[in-house]
């Protein structure tokens, strides 16, 4: 699955101005997401490993769920109505075995960026402070990233991304939503294997090492 994401491109023109760029973004790392909040879409950095404001070991929270049983686990459920929100990335990483070892490979879109299905909580501290994390939504893998391994985080297409930030879109609605949209990834490659190591930063990440690998992405 894709522990690692690369989100370098601002995604608005009103990007937080502390927000710097990572070509291998790891869990636990802030992450740039975008969420409606009173009508309006905003971005803001978040904690990415989901950590509602009940949770007391934090070492538990996740940075991804399966968008099969959002609606059968607490953790999800609330947010999944309440809480929803967009990861806008350059693009992400696969782990493939290849011999004895994993090699990476980045997924992307030949033109533009992606938008990965996410849910976001608060964690309120008792001196009225508080941050907010999300966490990526994955379904089984289509298209490219199922060449790889068995499933790949949700990216929604434009009209797609609309339907799930809406809040007037029925909750049960969701999760046909999820599993029903189409990998928007349309070219992959191998990359250099020190990507396998979180402190290994820079644009040479999401350089190939081998083969590209392209596919005509629906609209």
């Amino acid at each position: 699955m894709a522990g690692r994401l690369a989100q370098f491109t601002p995604p608005v023109a009103d990007t937080p101005a502390d927000w710097m760029p990572s070509w291998n973004l790891s869990p636990g790392q802030r992450v740039l997401i975008l969420r409606k909040q009173d009508n309006r879409l905003e971005c803001v950095q978040v904690l990415w490993n989901l950590t509602p404001g009940w949770l007391k070991d934090l070492s538990r929270a996740p940075f991804s769920t399966n968008a099969e049983h959002l609606h059968d686990k607490p953790m999800f459920r609330q947010p999944l109505t309440e809480r929803r929100c967009l990861i806008p990335v350059d693009g992400f990483f696969i782990w493939r075995m290849q011999g004895k070892r994993k090699q990476p490979w980045y997924l992307r879109r030949r033109q533009g960026g992606l938008a990965l299905a996410g849910l976001w909580e608060r964690y309120s501290l008792d001196d009225g402070t508080y941050w907010d994390s999300c966490v990526l939504i994955t379904a089984p893998a289509k298209g490219l990233p199922e060449r790889l391994g068995a499933r790949m985080p949700v990216t929604l297409n434009r009209g797609e991304q609309a339907i799930w930030l809406a809040s007037a879109t029925a909750p049960m609605a969701l999760q046909p939503l999820l599993l029903n949209a189409a990998s928007q990834v349309d070219m992959m490659y191998p990359v250099t294997p020190s990507v396998s190591s979180p402190v290994t930063h820079g644009a040479h990440c999401c350089t190939p090492s081998g083969q590209i690998i392209t596919e005509q992405a629906p609209a």
